[in-house]
This record gives structure tokens, C-alpha cells and sequence, in this order.
């Protein structure tokens, strides 16, 4: 089992491999924490185009906007927290879990299955509460957190890899695309394990606050 150890990077909440602007320790199941160097970032000389409906910082047409919120990683294990923020003048009702794809570099979707809930990739952990309605007044916040592991043990293809995160706040919204700081490696394993959104919890329970 993972710990519940919790961090905190640029807004509160829900957590991966090199992370460009925010690395911190994830406990592991012997006690370890290893830290999460942060790359140096080397510019393309041919970036690849942005993906249609990649966010910007402006709010939405719906009066919410998601954002990711840093991440961990250790020993093949990626953690990364997102949040919805309310920036509109309505009262915006959630329930239940994000729909969530990942995209490679191109903006194709990779083919991976999605698992609600986190606990087959963490074990239980205290911010992965159970589904239930949320409803966030203007300026407020939910959270909820991606995870899966780095692990390559299948040669007959290549290691899956992503850039973007194609978020649903739910089902049959509206989806915004944004790009983590974290690396999206899945390796082999084809998994990605989604927490249910929780209203913006106490930085003692929330996945990206400090003890």
C-alpha cells in the first residue's frame, strides 16, 4: 500500500514522473521517500502543434475551468492532482467521476482503460472518498486525482506516452484539454485509476497539501 503521504504544489490538491515546476516525496510501501529530481527543460525546435480545445486562461464558456496541480512519482508510481475551478457567476453541480482520455503528441487518444476510483493503483488511500454530489458557488473548487504506474514489461509494443489530458468535468460535458508539467508515461500496464471530485477538502486530507 502506498502511504497517504500529501503534498501541495501551486493550488491545493489532487497528484508524476519529472516534474518541470514541482517535485516532492511520495511515501512507499517500505517507508522510502525518494525525491522527485526536476528535469532540466530543453526547447524543440519543431514543437508539436497543440491539440484543438487546449485551455487557456481565460474562463470557459460553462464558468468552470480545470487545471492541473502538480504530481509525484516513485518507483514507477504517477500521482496527479487536478482541479475544477468555478470561475464563472453559477452555482456548478458535480457528481461522480471526470471522464478523462489521454493524448500523445499528435492528439490521438491513447487506448488505455480508465478505472474509477484509485484504489487498484494506490490502495485506499484518504482523499479517494466515495462519489457524491458537489456543488461548487463561484470562486469555489473540487478536486480529484489521476494515477497509474510506469511499468514496461511487454516488448511486443512500444511504451504508451501522452502529452495532454482530455477532461469531461463529466460525462457528456463540455471537455477542456490541458498539459501537465508531469510526464504521462504509462509503459505497458494500459491503466489509469480516476478519484471521485471532492469538494476542495482541508489541506489535511487533500492529496497535494503537506502534512
Amino acid at each position: 500500500m502506498i502511504g497517504s503521504r500529501i503534498f501541495r504544489c501551486a493550488v491545493p490538491f489532487v497528484g508524476v514522473v519529472l516534474l518541470a515546476g514541482c517535485a516532492r516525496p511520495i511515501g512507499t510501501a517500505d517507508g522510502v521517500s525518494p525525491l522527485v529530481p526536476t528535469p532540466s527543460v530543453v526547447p524543440s525546435a519543431t514543437p508539436s502543434p497543440s491539440p484543438p480545445g487546449l485551455l487557456s486562461a481565460a474562463c470557459p464558456p460553462e464558468g468552470v475551468r480545470v487545471q492541473p496541480d502538480g504530481g509525484d512519482a516513485a518507483a514507477g508510481l504517477r500521482v496527479l492532482s487536478i482541479t475544477l475551478v468555478n470561475c464563472g457567476t453559477k452555482s456548478y453541480r458535480l457528481s461522480g467521476y471526470p471522464a478523462v482520455q489521454v493524448l500523445d503528441d499528435d492528439g490521438a487518444v491513447l487506448d488505455l482503460r480508465v478505472l474509477n476510483g484509485v484504489t487498484e493503483i494506490l490502495g485506499s488511500m484518504p482523499w479517494d472518498g466515495p462519489p457524491k454530489p458537489v456543488t461548487l458557488r463561484p470562486g469555489q473548487r473540487a478536486s480529484t486525482a489521476v494515477a497509474w504506474r510506469n511499468t514496461y514489461d511487454d516488448t511486443r509494443k512500444p511504451p504508451a506516452n501522452g502529452k495532454y489530458l482530455r477532461i469531461e468535468p463529466l460525462a457528456g460535458r463540455p471537455a477542456q484539454t490541458i498539459e501537465p508539467d508531469a510526464a504521462l508515461d504509462f509503459g505497458s500496464t494500459g491503466r489509469l485509476a480516476v478519484s471521485s471530485w471532492q469538494l476542495f477538502p482541508a489541506a489535511s486530507t487533500s492529496p497535494t497539501a503537506r502534512r
